[in-house]
């Protein structure tokens, strides 16, 4: 019998039925006597997929060991995304110690950002290598140090060195979020994963602007470099989390697929197979078959061959992922729904600390951070109604049609972001443009952050599911989107502003979500269509749970 049927935990929560299918049958035809999960709305919910009867199956596990990885992974997320915008509300504070511009400081900023969209595609070519788990925990440790780097380049001449402590964090400081949704997707089914991805990448984006926020209160009672001081103590708390609870999620459900030796059950020895460096997390593959022929001999050239095409293989995907019509369509729909907020976010301190003289609002740094938490408002908002209604809403939809699932009922959650994202945009224009109350400003910045993290995890979700193979290969290419409006606009914003005014700006942001919204609805009626067009791009990649049966009638008692 598999761990999930003998464990009461798991039970408690899905009710599994049908405990002794075997593991082929269950994964080949998911219509015979499939396991399912109780509702109590007269409908089952399947499992997919559908859990295996091996106890290294991720699914098997007991919910509590799932939730404690999955809440170490949102912290190592939570403490490796804030890092390197640390200073995002304070840098004006800088100009002092480097005797630079504000646009200098402002660089500063982007630099993480930089390194944020770089990093993934740079570094997550590794986890294939030495596991997940492993890359998580080395990327943290590179975070930590970068943060002491930073709070260390107290000298006029150190803006250059401090500069690159910002662009190194942002590339390993985005790590833990790259690799979360590979977490998600093996150790929750298709009905949980809504919730999952609602919980993460909002903890996500919230570390994005809280931890300028939390800056912001620091700087108002000490020096700037307490900014970064201050960080060490989460991004701590990740790095020993991690260290102690987290387990590698590796599992192929392909019968033919290698499998990997089980590692060790003592935790010291379990720990550093997994960690240093984490090799054996992974399937026996070519770099071991090389390494036990002998040097010279043909077989070791051809296996040395194929690991280095593999590897190769391992920076293209993520690539090719990103150019999918799907991935276009859906990026170009984040490209502009989460860049405009991140745009906000990066340049609201040259809004409301300008003094009052010259138009601006005169904030402190104390001021600013009070601010900022309407965006916390907005952020914490979203996370509730995903964790209510991200599963629920697209299980109505497929229920209503019959049962089948199709990822694009994912996307019935994007049509009220769409609507509230301009909204937000628009009174945001039009409170800078015409100097109205800052609270009308917080009223806009709220809608803003709490459309954008509606619609975020929503899209992770669905591009995710798209490419089950490659999950963090897909979250590497939505992150490139993500992430590249808001790394361009620090470099445009002064001279779009200059050309268009602060409303006008703010008002054509509103007018390209609308644009978007457009984007998304084609997505939503024709995206099956469009995803079959994946295979021009790569046969290899295109993977998904599009028609399985999801909802089952209950059986009568």
């Amino acid at each position: 019998m598999s761990a999930v049927a003998s464990d009461p935990a798991f039970l408690e929560d899905s009710k599994i039925a049908n405990p002794t299918t075997s593991a082929v049958a269950s994964i080949q035809n998911t219509t015979d006597q499939p396991k399912i999960t109780h509702k109590k709305n007269g409908k089952d919910v399947v499992l997919v997929p559908q859990p295996s009867d091996d106890e290294e199956d991720p699914l098997n596990w007991p919910m509590r060991k799932k939730l404690l990885i999955f809440v170490c992974i949102c912290l190592a997320g939570f403490a490796g995304q804030m890092s390197p915008n640390s200073n995002q509300l304070t840098f004006t504070l800088q100009i002092p110690t480097y005797h630079k511009t504000q646009t200098d400081l402002l660089n500063s900023v982007a630099a993480g950002l930089a390194g944020w969209m770089a990093g993934p595609f740079l570094i997550t070519p590794l986890a294939p290598v030495i596991g997940r788990s492993s890359v998580v925990f080395w990327s943290l440790l590179v975070v930590f140090g970068c943060q002491i780097w930073a709070a260390e380049m107290t000298g006029p001449d150190d803006f250059i060195p401090f500069v690159m402590s910002r662009l190194i964090c942002g590339m390993f400081g985005v790590i833990p979020a790259i690799m979360g949704p590979g977490y998600i997707m093996e150790m929750f089914y298709l009905h949980q994963r809504g919730k999952a991805f609602a919980i993460f990448e909002v903890l996500i984006i919230f570390a994005v602007v809280g931890g300028g926020t939390l800056g912001g209160f620091i700087a108002n009672t000490q020096p700037w470099p307490y900014v970064f001081w201050w960080t060490l103590g989460p991004v701590g708390a990740a790095i020993i989390s991690v260290f102690l609870f987290v387990e590698d999620t590796t599992f192929s459900r392909d019968p033919k697929a290698v499998k990997r030796a089980p590692l060790p059950k003592a935790w010291l020895a379990n720990r550093v197979a997994t960690f240093l460096p984490g090799t054996r997390t992974q399937p026996v593959g070519k770099a071991s078959e090389a390494a036990s022929h002998p040097p010279g001999s043909s077989t070791i050239t051809n296996s040395v061959l194929q690991l280095t095409v593999d590897q190769v293989r391992r920076f293209i995907v993520p690539l090719q992922i990103t150019v999918t019509p799907i991935t276009l369509l859906v990026g170009t729909f984040v490209f502009a729904a989460l860049g405009l907020p991140i745009m906000q976010a990066s340049t609201v301190a040259i809004y409301l600390t300008t003094p009052t003289a010259v138009g601006g609002y005169g904030f402190s740094s104390l001021q600013l951070a009070f601010f900022t938490m309407t965006a916390w408002v907005g952020i914490i908002g979203a996370q509730v109604y995903g964790y209510f209604f991200n599963d629920k809403t697209p299980l109505w939809v497929a229920r209503r049609f019959g049962g089948t699932w199709h990822p694009e009922y994912r996307l019935a959650n994007t049509i009220l972001p769409g609507i509230l994202l301009p909204i937000g945009l628009g009174i945001y224009g039009a409170a800078l443009e015409y100097h109205l109350h800052f609270m009308v400003l917080a009223l806009a910045s709220f809608l803003m952050w709490f459309g954008a993290l509606l619609a975020l995890p929503v899209c992770y979700n669905y591009i995710v599911e798209c490419f089950l193979h490659t999950p963090v290969e897909a979250a590497v290419a939505l992150n490139s989107y993500r992430i590249a409006f808001g790394l361009m606009s620090v470099f445009i914003i002064t001279q779009w502003q200059a050309a268009v005014g602060v409303g006008w700006m703010w008002g054509m942001g509103a007018f390209f979500i609308l644009f978007v919204d457009i984007i998304m609805l084609v997505v939503i009626l024709k995206g099956h269509s469009i995803r079959k067009l994946t295979v021009h791009v790569s046969k290899s990649i295109a993977s998904t749970e599009d028609g399985t049966r999801i909802i089952v009638k209950k059986e009568q008692e």
